[in-house]
C-alpha cells in the first residue's frame, strides 16, 4: 500500500482536498496515512510563556474520554464514542497558535462522523486508516479558515495604512513621565516599504505550514500515555518517566505544563 505523510496530506487539504469531490477521489486511492509530526520541530514553552495563559481546564473532558470502555462490536452512537480517544489524541498535534483545544476536538469529531457516514469498504479499504483522513481534514480546514480570517483582517489593516500614509492623524496625548519611551504605529511603520515588508511577514507567518504547535512532542507523548490514548492502558507518571527516559520528578512538571497549555481558550498569534 502506498503511503502519505500527514504533513504532506495537510498541504493537499489546504490547496486541493477542501473540495469534497477531489477528497472523495483521493480516498479511493487507499493510501496509508502516516501520523509522523516530527518535522514540526515542536518546542516546549518556557515558564514565562505559561504565565500569560488562561485558566479553563479540559481535564474533566480528557478523563471522561479516557474512561470509555472498549466495545468489540460498537454500533450507532457508541461507534462514534469508541473513536473519541483517537480524535482527542490527534487533536494534541493541532493545538496551533490561535485555536482552542476543545474547538479542535469538536471539528475532529465532526470529521469522524462524516467519515462514518461516507465510508464504503470496497472503495475505501481499511476503516482504521480511512477515519484518520476525515478527522485530520476537518481539523486542518477549521484552522486554515480561522487563520484566513485573521490574515484578511491584517490585509485590511495594512491596506488602510498604505492608503492613508502621510496623512495627519489624531494627536497623541502628551505623556507626563518624559523618561518613558512609547513606540507609535509611525515608529513601527515609518514608510510604505516598511508596511509592505510587515505585510509579507504576516502572510508568511499565517501560512498553515508555518503555524507552531503549542505542545511539544514529549508533552504529547506524556499525555497519550497518561490518558491511555493509542496504547494498551493508562500509565502512571512514574511509569511514563521510566518508559520515556524522563528524569524522576520531571514527569509531573511536563504533564502539568501540557495540561495548562491545553486548558487555554485560545493561543496568541505572535506576529
Amino acid at each position: 500500500m502506498d503511503k502519505i505523510n500527514v504533513m504532506d496530506f495537510e498541504k493537499k487539504v489546504v490547496k486541493q482536498y477542501f473540495n469534497d469531490e477531489d477528497f472523495f477521489k483521493f480516498l479511493e486511492e487507499k493510501k496509508e496515512l502516516v501520523l509522523d509530526y516530527s518535522k514540526l520541530a515542536l518546542k516546549e514553552l518556557e515558564d514565562e510563556d505559561l504565565d500569560i495563559l488562561g485558566e479553563e481546564s479540559v481535564i474533566d473532558y480528557l478523563e471522561e474520554i479516557a474512561s470509555i470502555t472498549p466495545n468489540e462490536n460498537p454500533e450507532g452512537e457508541d461507534f462514534i464514542v469508541q473513536n473519541l480517544p483517537l480524535v482527542a489524541s490527534i487533536a494534541f498535534n493541532y493545538l496551533r497558535e490561535g485555536v482552542a483545544y476543545l474547538d479542535v476536538v469538536q471539528e475532529g469529531t465532526m470529521g469522524l462522523i462524516k467519515g462514518i457516514e461516507n465510508y464504503n469498504g470496497e472503495k475505501h479499504g481499511d476503516f482504521e486508516n480511512y477515519k484518520k483522513y476525515w478527522i485530520i481534514r476537518e481539523i486542518v480546514l477549521f484552522i486554515n479558515n480561522k487563520i484566513t480570517d485573521i490574515k484578511n483582517e491584517f490585509k485590511s489593516f495594512f491596506k488602510d495604512k498604505r492608503e492613508n500614509f502621510g496623512k495627519v492623524g489624531h494627536e497623541h496625548e502628551e505623556v507626563e513621565d518624559k523618561t518613558e519611551v512609547y513606540l507609535t504605529e509611525e515608529d513601527l511603520l515609518p514608510s510604505i516599504d516598511a508596511i509592505d515588508k510587515r505585510e509579507k511577514l504576516m502572510e508568511k507567518l499565517t501560512e498553515f505550514s508555518s503555524l507552531k504547535n503549542r505542545l511539544s512532542s514529549r508533552q504529547i507523548e506524556v499525555l497519550n500515555y497518561y490518558f491511555g490514548f493509542g496504547v494498551e492502558r493508562r500509565f502512571s507518571i512514574f511509569e511514563i518517566e521510566e518508559k520515556l527516559g524522563i528524569e524522576k520528578g520531571k514527569g509531573d512538571i511536563i504533564f502539568e505544563q501540557a495540561l495548562l497549555i491545553l486548558s487555554t481558550m485560545e493561543g496568541k498569534m505572535f506576529l
